[in-house]
């Protein structure tokens, strides 16, 4: 996620989804997350892309019983530097079926690298390629962010379970911007745009997917642009081109 100054964008839903995820493997959230988020950036920058990790702590050989889980904070901080070099994505198959993403958690992660790094060394993913990826007849998302389409002058992403739980996502589902349904692979041959999002680029517009070239111009991103303007935490430059 991005923190600007020390702002968050809806940083109650980054900490929502966090109580989520820890709460599936049976841990407690700790309490003074945020201000070692805001510490952490700005030792850093003004504009700092930071990750917030937390593990189940140090526990012998074997599984952890619920004694001994004790989470971890771990935070990492950069320098936010936007993307130069066009966006190129080809479809990829997920092959871990509907399987629900309720958090981001570590492990799927390490299978999406090594997924990558596998339809990379077959010739499937080009070297200036990123992943697209496919659930049988539907798009699902990137590989590290939700897919927006522009179709019939409309914003739509897709919906499912198996979809990462975008936080900016939400924000322009909220808002009325995006409305999420059933996205089949085919409308990449007919949508006027698409453009990815998450909390650290917020809206990066797609420039070719599967060697079709998309319309890039500021304008067809204009709902999504406003619906986030002048909230706390989102960039003034929202459109990372």
């Amino acid at each position: 996620m991005r923190v600007i100054k020390g702002e968050i964008f809806v940083w109650d839903a980054h900490l929502a989804r966090l109580q989520q995820g820890l709460t599936a493997f049976g841990l407690a959230c700790p309490q003074d997350l945020l201000p070692r988020c805001l510490e952490a950036a700005e030792e850093v920058a003004e504009d700092a892309l930071l990750r917030l990790t937390l593990s189940g702590g140090v526990a012998p050989r074997g599984l952890m019983t619920s004694s001994e889980r004790s989470p971890q904070v771990h935070i990492q901080a950069w320098p936010y530097h936007p993307a130069t070099e066009p966006l190129v994505l080809r479809t990829l198959h997920w092959p871990l079926l509907g399987m629900a993403r309720i958090a981001k958690f570590t492990a799927d992660y390490a299978f999406t690298i090594r997924l990558l790094h596998q339809a990379r060394h077959a010739g499937q993913i080009g070297e200036n390629e990123q992943a697209l990826f496919t659930l049988g007849d539907d798009l699902l998302c990137m590989e590290t962010a939700n897919i927006l389409l522009l179709v019939n002058g409309e914003w739509l992403s897709p919906d499912s379970d198996a979809l990462l739980p975008g936080v900016v996502r939400a924000a322009l589902l909220e808002s009325g911007a995006l409305r999420a349904c059933r996205c089949p692979v085919d409308w990449l041959q007919v949508c006027d745009a698409m453009a990815i999002c998450n909390s650290g680029c917020f809206i990066r517009p797609v420039t070719v997917v599967n060697g079709r070239r998309l319309d890039v111009h500021a304008g067809r991103f204009a709902v999504l642009l406003d619906a986030l303007r002048g909230r706390k935490g989102v960039p003034e430059d929202i459109l990372c081109a």
